[in-house]
């Protein structure tokens, strides 16, 4: 069996410029000290014997080159492992390629501008299913390219915590894409995410302060047979980018979903974001459902055939759907917003093309909508306005059916444009709120530039028979996609438009078609991965209390 050498460089600066190294035609790769700052170096040889390359103890390694067989390491529990890849492929058509059954934690460091690929095979062991398996924390940086393939199961998978602070990654599993049980952490890093599972899952049920998924920032392309990013907690975006298409739910969690910022496109998806409780502060949203668009939900409460709780009585008060800021654009099939409980709308603004028909409609709840600020207009209906609301509501019934591809507005009297939305389904009802609609004064309706109604604001709620026989013809260019009471779904900037809903399967998508993977740049900044127990913070938002209804 072919033998190939891993050098290990413990007393090493942690800079890529000194740790680099070169492959030698032996298999031997030496480090660079980083210019005189070391005089010496202690170097532990590893060698790949009959197919395995065993690390026992901590320090600093280096890969480079094509192998097939495994990196297994097995040191101590106060062991950290920083291991570097450099331009390597590493094959295991029998198992995991990199499998750490202990050490204190494993960093993967991913050298400036190095191309890098991992793949396993079929495993022995069921339950270390993952081309990458850590049994504890693993934190993965630098400035490379990381292509893995699950062929087996999962693509990456931490036992602990899985941290990312940046790096290219292209994933591939048959499974999950990336799992860390206790939480998953990324702080920055461009992926491409191609799983028959999840996106992004974190699983551990058994401690209420695990289980969690933070995003901080990044770029995600995320194609997932399941759910883009499930997480048995909360899933916390602070920022980034994420284009998500999803046969089963966007993001979704067993407890909180908090979003701070960053900018959020679930092109295709059952229901698009939800959680026991949905809070939003800021953001920009865009959300595609074939069910419900955002969505607060009990996951342990019985239910019917719908989705909804079987048993009446008192209301979960951690069940509810607050937005406090962002911009939102929601486009469902069934509910725009749902929530078993409140929803709150106290800031940002909301557009929803959502049904008109009885269960369904843009908003609907079963216990009470409390309206306190922010911007929103509807296709589609709205119920249960709370009389504690606290701004004007503007509700039209239509005279008829008005097609997808409709662009209404409300302008005051002056002819300024307050409120406005171009429909992606076809609808009855609209329903409009904002601090700029004040009592007493006139504002007009608009139907694809026509005006049809004038109107006074006398009362909390102002309810418009929407004169649709003198609206303006609909946009002739405007054709949505998919059958069955689906609607349209464009692209959107820099993402090409996925697929038309209105009763289609899901289908996972060529990854192939993804073109504008970045090739990596220059690294200048690498994080000290030395402490592993720090950076497991969620970066949770204080949020003032809920109001009371």
């Amino acid at each position: 069996m072919k033998k190939i050498k891993l050098t290990a460089a413990v007393l090493c600066i942690f800079m890529l410029t000194g740790c680099t190294g070169e492959a030698l035609a032996s298999g031997i790769i030496t480090p660079r000290p980083a210019q005189d700052e070391i005089t010496a170096v202690n170097a532990k040889p590893i060698e790949f014997i009959n197919g395995v390359s065993r690390i026992t103890t901590g320090g600093r390694y280096i890969l480079s080159g094509e192998h097939e067989g495994q990196i297994l390491i097995d040191a101590s529990r106060s062991d950290v492992i920083e291991l570097i890849l450099d331009g390597a492929t590493l094959r295991n058509p029998a198992g995991q390629a990199i499998y750490a059954l202990r050490s204190r934690g494993v960093e993967l460091i991913l050298a400036d501008g190095s191309i890098n690929y991992i793949s396993d095979g079929v495993h022995a062991d069921a339950e270390n299913n993952a081309a990458i398996y850590i049994q504890h924390d693993l934190i993965i940086s630098g400035g490379g390219t990381l292509n893995v393939t699950g062929n087996f199961h999962h693509g990456i998978r931490a036992q602990d915590f899985l941290t990312i602070n940046g790096g290219y990654f292209q994933i591939t599993a048959v499974g999950d894409a990336l799992r860390g049980r206790d939480g998953v952490i990324i702080n920055d890093g461009t992926f491409l995410l191609t799983a028959g599972g999840d996106g992004i899952q974190s699983n551990n049920d058994s401690n209420p302060e695990y289980g969690f998924i933070t995003i901080n920032g990044g770029m995600f392309t995320i194609y997932a047979g399941d759910d883009g990013l499930q997480a048995e907690t909360d899933v916390t975006i602070n920022g980034g980018t994420l284009r998500i298409e999803a046969g089963d739910d966007g993001i979704t969690a067993n407890k909180s979903v908090l979003i701070t910022g960053g900018k959020i496109d679930i092109v295709n998806s059952y229901e698009g974001i939800e959680g026991l409780n949905v809070t939003i502060t800021g953001g920009d949203i865009t959300v595609y459902a074939r069910d419900d668009g955002i969505n607060a939900r009990d996951p342990n409460a019985a239910r019917d055939f719908r989705g909804r709780p079987l048993m009446r009585g008192p209301f979960n008060q951690d069940l509810y759907v607050r937005i406090t800021g962002g911009n939102i654009n929601v486009h469902a099939v069934n509910d725009g917003i749902d929530s078993n409980n409140n929803i709150f709308l106290e800031g940002g603004t909301v557009n929803i093309s959502g049904p008109s028909r009885g269960m369904d409609g843009a908003v609907d709840m079963d216990g009470t909508f409390l309206i306190t600020g922010g911007k929103l207009v509807t296709s589609g209906s709205v119920i249960n306005v709370s009389r504690q609301s606290t701004q004007s509501i503007i509700s039209v019934a239509y005279t008829r059916q008005l097609p997808a591809g409709t662009f209404f507005e409300i302008r005051d009297s002056g002819g300024n444009i307050l409120l406005s939305h171009t429909s992606q389904m076809a609808f009855t009802t609209s329903f409009f709120t904002s601090p700029d609609i004040a009592d007493g004064r006139t504002y007009s309706l608009f139907i694809n530039g026509e005006k049809t109604n004038d109107f006074t604001i006398n009362s909390l709620i102002t309810s418009v028979s929407g004169n649709s026989a003198l609206a303006g013809p609909a946009n002739e260019n405007f054709v949505p996609r998919g059958t069955d009471g689906g609607f349209a779904q464009p692209g959107r900037g820099d993402w090409p438009g996925g697929p038309g809903f209105g009763g289609e399967d899901f289908r996972m998508p060529n990854p192939g078609d993804f073109r504008n993977f970045p090739n990596p740049n220059d690294f200048r900044n690498m994080p000290n991965p030395g402490d592993f127990g720090g950076g497991r913070g969620r970066n949770r938002m204080e949020l003032p209390e809920l109001p009371r209804i």
